[in-house]
């Protein structure tokens, strides 16, 4: 009787320390779940003890405390009872929340409709897009509806997550027959992207081929859209009064079945074509805690526990939305587009020679500068000279910025970039890219300069907007330069904000350091500037760095760059070190 009692006595003891070390080992996993993935790397063993001991925790737990409560008459089938009442237990906790998974998956799931033949779409299309995040508008898909003979008009509704509040969810557009000098309508976003997308024009287009058959569907579609064609903003047709619907449905809530669905109707849900591919989280059958990686690129960015389960999903086959849609489809083939980029080229040196040209066909100008990716050659210079420098031509900020790498635009565009700087209805966003162009030209370009380089360096109003531009004062004689860098310091400090000051802060600062010595007597104002507080020429302390170097290139002595009075002997003479050592790098490159 005392060796049974001294048994499980010991037995008690036992568990009790397996169960003590297993909580211990748990609390260790889901504290660290990446300690999880190293147990892996380093061995096998470790990884699988961290891996399963949650779950044992939760299952030792749970047989000791019904152990427990069992009658100690039961004897020594108490254990094996309690670890039957404990799985037991695990199966019954988890058959609300599985069987529930399980309905939601099913009430998503519905049967593909594959028909045989390409469907051919006419009238007024409405487009349902999950996908679509931002404020509707017509893109390549919206241009590749419109383009078949039949649709009257396409309406897309953003049905996918909510931008930004205030912006439309549903936008309408038709493309009708006009006359040649009508206004421009509405040019289509990246339409070339067609060529990209339909899985059956990717087979048929060379992969070094790809951007320039992409670039040529655009200049197609701006040939067009400048002759006697137009796509125009026209009133939304109301779902339910639309002549076919198109479903493109993708949801990823955690909590929700994943839907990935195309779907085709004619108008009184008569649905035509429909692939889907559903996906959900099911809890598993018995309770055990799971563990999910996340990868990034090439590594293992997170790690974590949940509820143990696993993903059921309707088809094998992921499905991308707008592939699949485009495939099912009867598609317009396209025209012959080889000639297509010369022939936009060849118009938009007839459009900037007439001076009657309309605005349609000006507008080719911006779509042709478009069409580059930083591939321009020597003999198109001078066409994109003139267009820049043409004022019936409008905000090239965008077009312009994939014309020419950034520090390779070519010196023959510096009077050009100038003048559009100088025009009047030149917006800020072009005014401060073709400033930054002008910047990173070779050293002496404007040495000469023109009159309208002139203009920007004595018009606050202009190099407000095109500030980094006044660096290029440096490409003049100190007698010319001083004076106007000066002026531009003056009006600096009538600024209120950085953000209003910062370009021109950073140009003058670079045109002072290049003219060195030579502007050394400006030395005095821009110490009193820097200590002035707020300063009109710092925003923190990078700023003020980085006017210590500039006023040492200037020929000021490191013993008397300005300092704070707050700051401390040893932190004057690191800066002083660290401004010496800079100096000489500089003057050892030069």
């Amino acid at each position: 009787m005392r060796r049974t009692s001294h048994l499980e006595s010991s037995m008690r003891k036992f568990r009790n320390i397996v169960l003590i070390l297993t909580g211990v080992t748990a609390a260790v996993s889901l504290c660290c779940p990446m300690l999880v993935v190293f147990g892996f790397l380093a061995l096998i063993v470790p990884g699988l003890v961290l891996l399963t001991a949650p779950t044992v925790f939760v299952y030792l737990a749970t047989t000791l405390g019904i152990h427990r409560m069992l009658p100690a008459k039961i004897g020594w089938a108490a254990f094996p009872i309690a670890i039957f009442l404990a799985l037991g237990l695990g199966w019954l906790v988890m058959q609300p929340s599985r069987w529930s998974a399980i309905s939601e998956f099913h009430a998503e799931v519905s049967p593909d409709v594959l028909p045989g033949e390409p469907i051919i779409l006419s009238g007024n299309v409405y487009v349902e897009n999950g996908e679509l995040h931002r404020s509707p508008e017509c893109d390549y898909l919206c241009t590749m509806l419109l383009d078949i003979p039949g649709v009257e008009s396409v309406t897309i509704e953003r049905t996918g997550l909510t931008g930004r509040k205030r912006d439309p969810s549903v936008a309408a557009f038709a493309l009708v027959r006009t006359d040649a000098d009508a206004e421009p309508g509405v040019f289509p976003s990246n339409p070339g992207q067609l060529i990209r997308k339909h899985p059956g024009l990717m087979r048929q287009v060379n992969g070094n081929e790809l951007l320039k058959v992409e670039k040529s569907l655009e200049a197609d579609w701006a040939l067009r859209l400048a002759g006697g064609e137009r796509i125009v903003e026209v009133k939304p047709t109301p779902n339910d009064e639309a002549d076919w619907i198109v479903r493109l449905v993708s949801t990823h809530s955690k909590e929700s079945p994943r839907i990935e669905r195309v779907e085709i109707a004619r108008a009184g849900n008569d649905v035509q074509f429909r692939r889907s591919e559903v996906r959900h989280f099911v809890p598993g059958n018995l309770f055990y805690f799971g563990f999910d990686v996340q990868t990034g690129i090439g590594t293992i960015s997170n790690a974590s526990f949940g509820i143990g389960g696993s993903d059921w999903k309707s088809s094998d086959q992921r499905i991308n939305l707008e592939p699949t849609l485009l495939e099912a489809l009867e598609v317009p083939l396209l025209t012959e587009l080889d000639d297509t980029r010369e022939r936009l080229r060849r118009e938009v040196q007839r459009a900037i020679d007439d001076p009657d040209a309309s605005p349609a066909r000006l507008e080719l100008a911006r779509r042709w500068l478009s069409l580059f990716f930083f591939d321009a050659a020597q003999g198109d210079y001078p066409l994109i000279a003139r267009v820049v420098g043409d004022q019936r031509v409008k905000d090239i900020a965008g077009p312009i910025e994939s014309v020419f790498s950034k520090g390779k635009t070519p010196i023959e565009l510096s009077t050009a970039y100038a003048r559009r700087i100088a025009f009047d209805d030149a917006t800020e966003k072009e005014r401060s890219l073709l400033a930054s162009d002008l910047s990173l030209m070779p050293p002496g370009t404007f040495a000469k300069p023109d009159p309208a380089h002139l203009a920007i360096w004595t018009r606050p109003e202009l190099y407000e907007q095109a500030g980094l531009f006044l660096s290029r004062l440096a490409d003049l004689d100190a007698g010319r330069a001083m004076p106007l860098l000066s002026d531009a310091l003056d009006h600096v400090a009538t600024k209120e904000t950085w953000s209003q000051r910062r370009a021109m802060v950073e140009g003058i600062r670079d045109a002072y350091a290049l003219l060195g010595p030579a502007a050394k007597q400006d030395a005095a104002k821009i110490s009193t500037l820097i200590l002035q507080r707020p300063s009109p020429i710092t925003s923190g302390f990078n700023d003020v760095q980085a006017w210590r170097l500039t006023l040492a290139r200037m020929g000021a002595s490191v013993d008397d760059l300005p300092f704070f009075p707050n700051s401390s002997q040893q932190q004057i003479t690191r800066t002083k070190t660290q401004i010496r050592d800079r100096l000489q790098r500089i003057q050892a490159e030069i």
